[in-house]
């Protein structure tokens, strides 16, 4: 297969939004409503969990956080292959 490269060098350009989602919580609306300033909300994750990375929407990859230079981040532990995911 012949790549335009002219597509392929304007498509390295093109913006995507990247998600990272440390973990999920439920709570009643009654409760959240409530929440002030400095609560804490417990997610089900623990710290220690891989966190899913989403680019435009679709799960791509997990990772681990990590924090340098005072700066909080994600390492890549594994690239997830959609083709591979079940749909339920």
């Amino acid at each position: 297969m012949t790549v335009n490269r002219a597509l392929e060098n304007s498509l390295m350009d093109a913006p995507v939004r990247v998600d990272v989602v440390l973990g999920e919580a439920r709570i009643p609306v009654e409760e959240l409503t409530s929440l002030s300033e400095g609560e804490i909300v417990e997610l089900e994750n623990r710290t220690t969990d891989l966190v899913d990375i989403y680019v435009s929407d679709r799960l791509m990859a997990r990772g681990r956080l990590v924090v340098a230079d005072g700066q909080l981040g994600v390492t890549l532990s594994e690239i997830v292959d959609s083709r591979q995911q079940s749909f339920a």
